[in-house]
């Protein structure tokens, strides 16, 4: 004879709640990724960009999600949205083609889970990476500050050099002088 337990009938009910909590919380993020727009980069080109990522929110409740959006850029300066590439580990490897302008932003996404606050900061800048040259990115978000900085390493890996920031206004200066 089986003994009805109220103790276990509960944890079965704990136990199934969590299995559909989860399963709604998975299909639910499925859905809304494949509804953002967010086109993943490619990355078919010779791994020449090496990005290493540190975020910290400061919080437990609180996360942050970095990314980096790809952009092809015209001859007319236009902009051509290649992809994304999400910042989940430590490092990440990104190929760029080399010899041709692309415009880099990199996103930081920050949110927090009880106080339903957002925010996004962003770090853009235009590139021409060369051809057998490395590119070494560092993209950190601490405590609400974040900082990006991209050195760019020669082939016989000699002294690098930090490349400065170019807003895409620089390259229609410079398809001016042409």
């Amino acid at each position: 004879m089986t003994r009805f337990s109220p103790r276990r009938l509960l944890e079965k009910r704990c136990t199934h709640g969590r299995r559909v909590a989860v399963t709604l919380l998975l299909c639910a993020t499925s859905l809304l990724s494949a509804c953002s727009g967010i086109k993943t980069y490619e990355n078919n080109f010779n791994k020449n960009l090496h990005v290493h990522t540190a975020t910290d929110s400061g919080s437990w409740f609180s996360r942050v999600h970095a990314a980096v959006d790809i952009h092809r850029v015209g001859e007319d300066c236009a902009l051509d949205y290649e992809g994304t590439v999400e910042l989940t580990g430590p490092a990440t490897e990104i190929g760029i083609p080399p010899d041709r302008r692309s415009y880099l932003v990199f996103v930081f996404n920050s949110f927090s889970f009880f106080s339903n606050r957002s925010g996004t900061i962003t770090y853009e800048t235009l590139v021409k990476p060369r051809s057998n040259h490395h590119y070494d990115a560092a993209a950190s978000y601490k405590n609400d500050l974040y900082h990006v900085m991209i050195r760019e390493i020669p082939p016989d890996r000699s002294a690098s050099r930090e490349l400065d920031r170019l807003a895409l206004s620089s390259c229609r200066s410079s398809s001016d002088r042409k």
